[in-house]
């Protein structure tokens, strides 16, 4: 029983040196690997340096801020004057 575990042992060792092909190829292969690793971190980094700009962006205040008054005017307007809120819609046509 020893004897036989040992060819098969012995067996699957020398079909995993057979499979595993050349060396070269292989360190090819690692090489790719680790460029496309590296451009992923590269990647992530400027979207994370991306992420913050725009956390900034929204922890500043608005330049008109809460409770601000808009003077729009003798515009179109719908609804009451006196509304809690006022919703102006502003294009341009051009």
């Amino acid at each position: 029983m020893n004897q036989r575990l040992t060819r098969v042992c012995l067996g699957a060792v020398l079909a995993g040196v057979v499979s595993a092909g050349p060396v070269a190829a292989q360190q090819t292969s690692t090489d790719e690997l680790e460029r496309e690793i590296q451009a992923l971190q590269e990647s992530l980094k400027a979207i994370q340096k991306d992420l913050q700009e725009i956390k900034g962006m929204l922890a500043r205040p608005s330049p008109l801020g809460i409770g601000a008054v808009i003077d729009y005017g003798s515009g179109p307007a719908k609804g009451e004057r006196t509304a809690k809120l006022t919703l102006v819609e502003f294009s341009d046509y051009q």
